[in-house]
């Protein structure tokens, strides 16, 4: 499992008045995932993953994400500000969201390796 990490921009920009724990209402965008676990979503714009909390406070992981119908269609670990890299806690991830009662589709979670591999379908 990750450890958690601070954005590697250090300034402490303002969490988005848009910023909101992940609902089936959403469409896409990056998230989040915080110290207690909880995923935070924010529609993608270039440079948010560090105004998805804000203050530059720590996270459990960070990526892009796409739900379709309440499905979750695309879920990766893409995030230049935290740059996590450990499949396993994607996967963890992808198991919260299905906990809080998310479909993840077929061939939905992929990893990008930080080396500049090619990126892979876990599941």
């Amino acid at each position: 499992m990750s450890l958690p990490k601070l954005p590697l921009d250090p300034f402490p920009y303002k969490r988005d008045l848009r910023s909101r724990r992940i609902s089936h209402d959403l469409a896409d965008g990056v998230y989040v995932q915080d110290l207690a676990g909880d995923v935070y979503v924010l529609p993608d714009e270039g440079h948010v993953h560090a105004k998805v909390l804000g203050n530059g406070v720590p996270a459990l992981y960070a990526g892009d994400l796409q739900i379709v119908s309440g499905e979750i269609v695309d879920l990766t670990n893409l995030s230049g500000t935290f740059q996590f890299d450990d499949p396993r806690t994607l996967c963890s991830v992808a198991d919260r969201l299905v906990q809080r009662n998310f479909a993840m589709a077929e061939g939905a979670i992929r990893f990008f390796p930080m080396d500049g591999s090619a990126p892979y379908i876990i599941e």
